[in-house]
């Protein structure tokens, strides 16, 4: 099994020598002293912290502000035009968002650093978006300032999008999606967060190879609410059954009758391009023939606490609401929510269906409070796909990129109308360990050798897609 740092994987990094890696952490540690949180509720987010933003992005990009046009979409979404002069090319968009989530009330005290202090030590920049997801912000802003500064020009347009809710409704991500659409934009492909581990490929089988992720769709989203009406009284008369137990059972039917396992064309392209390196059997064995033995593979999937989320559309209960506040009396009005993360072939409405099927108390109210399809899968056959590949394995050779997907939610979708190669893959690396306590928790940090490696991902994808040969 491997056992290195990720910066054990990193080569090249004397490339562009004279990339400016103080003033770009400094830049990004400016960002983070920004409080860019945006609540559901709007009346709470205060978007002073999103102007302080825009204009720390003005004044930090003068190459970017000279050739580029910077236009404020929807609330505070930003939209970066860098003309290209081929218009027979199609743009491609680089994007990421300006919103963080909040601190946790009552954990502040827990940070090394305070959560916005954007403070640089210890070889991390630390604080609230340096994983999620302002480096790329602002990765994708110091790749294009520096090709501009030295003299490039561009043939293929580029978008710098930013949307400014993603972690909420995902509303600015869509009006940039609708003004380009609007303008007659198909874009070549889109490039949005995701990856930026590297991991030993165990869970497939491979525990000697290290892999990386190019991931190509995400999965659908739906909070369902169950809800039960009872007159309540005292519980030495439960006749016909208390609330709470006819939400627990509905709950329970629900759980008990899961959905369809397959293998979708994401998982298909993982395991054939891992295939040469999978060492483990049935694995070994089953990759040989992947789409013959698709089923099989997606049963071993299944067995997986890492990959059973990328073959089923899973189902978690998560909340409750409305039980008695003494033993001995019965609830009355009593709602449970169930989240579902669905599996593409899965729809909201065949999810609703499939739970009404399975709730033997016809009784019990149901209504989705959110809920969306799954994102189309990206190609992974076409230019965008190959090139950022190409530009990911030149500054991490020793790690295979598997086409993947995603059980969390990005703004990626909102472009699929006018882009049929979404694709979420971050450059900024991160150790996994970190990125599973950091991401929307305490002492979220990044190291500067792995935004500066990033940084150069990017310029080196730039420089092979939109700048003039």
């Amino acid at each position: 099994m491997i056992q290195k740092k990720v910066t054990d994987f990193f080569v090249l990094e004397g490339n562009y020598p004279d990339l400016d890696g103080e003033g770009a952490a400094a830049r990004l540690s400016a960002a983070i002293r920004c409080k860019t949180i945006n609540y559901f509720d709007h009346s709470r987010t205060d978007y002073t912290e999103f102007d302080k933003l825009h204009a720390h992005i003005k004044a930090s990009y003068p190459n970017i502000m000279r050739v580029g046009t910077f236009e404020r979409i929807g609330h505070h979404a930003v939209l970066i035009t860098i003309p290209g002069s081929d218009a027979s090319l199609r743009p491609c968009l680089y994007m990421s968002h300006q919103d963080v989530v909040p601190v946790v009330e009552g954990t502040e005290q827990d940070w090394t650093h305070p959560a916005f202090s954007g403070d640089i030590a210890d070889g991390y920049i630390w604080g609230r978006g340096t994983l999620d997801i302002k480096e790329q912000v602002f990765g994708v802003l110091e790749a294009a300032e520096y090709l501009l500064a030295h003299g490039k020009s561009f043939a293929r347009t580029a978008y710098l999008a930013f949307g400014d809710d993603e972690e909420t409704l995902n509303l600015g991500a869509l009006a940039i999606a609708e003004h380009l659409k609007a303008q007659g934009v198909t874009l070549e492909f889109v490039l949005d967060e995701g990856g930026c581990k590297i991991e030993p490929g165990t869970a497939f089988g491979a525990p000697e190879t290290a892999i990386g992720s190019v991931q190509l769709m995400e999965k659908g989203y739906a909070d369902l609410e169950l809800s039960v009406h009872s007159i309540g009284g005292h519980s030495s008369r439960p006749f016909g059954g208390t609330s709470l137990e006819r939400l627990s059972g509905a709950i329970a039917d629900i759980t008990r009758a899961p959905f369809s396992v397959h293998l979708n064309s994401a998982m298909t392209g993982a395991f054939e391009t891992l295939a040469p390196y999978i060492t483990e059997e049935p694995l070994k064995t089953l990759v040989q023939d992947v789409a013959g033995n698709a089923d099989a593979i997606a049963a071993c999937c299944m067995g997986s606490p890492d990959l059973f989320p990328f073959v089923t559309t899973t189902i978690a209960p998560t909340m409750i609401h409305g039980g008695s506040a003494a033993c001995n009396v019965m609830p009355q009005d009593m709602t449970a929510v169930i989240n579902f993360r669905l599996a593409d072939g899965d729809t909201v409405e065949s999810v609703m269906a499939h739970c009404r099927e399975a709730v033997q108390d016809k009784g019990v109210e149901m209504r989705f409070l959110q809920a969306n399809d799954p994102s189309a899968i990206a190609k992974r056959d076409g230019y965008g796909y190959r090139r950022v590949v190409e530009s990911m394995q030149r500054y991490f050779p020793d790690i295979v990129f598997i086409p993947s997907m995603t059980a969390g939610a990005t703004d990626a979708h909102r472009y699929e109308e006018i882009c049929d190669t979404c694709l979420r893959c971050s450059p900024f690396m991160t150790e996994p360990a970190e990125a599973a306590s950091g991401v929307h928790g305490t002492n979220e940090r990044l190291l500067v050798r792995s935004y500066l490696q990033g940084i150069r991902v990017l310029i080196d994808l730039m420089e092979h897609a939109n700048v003039e040969p």
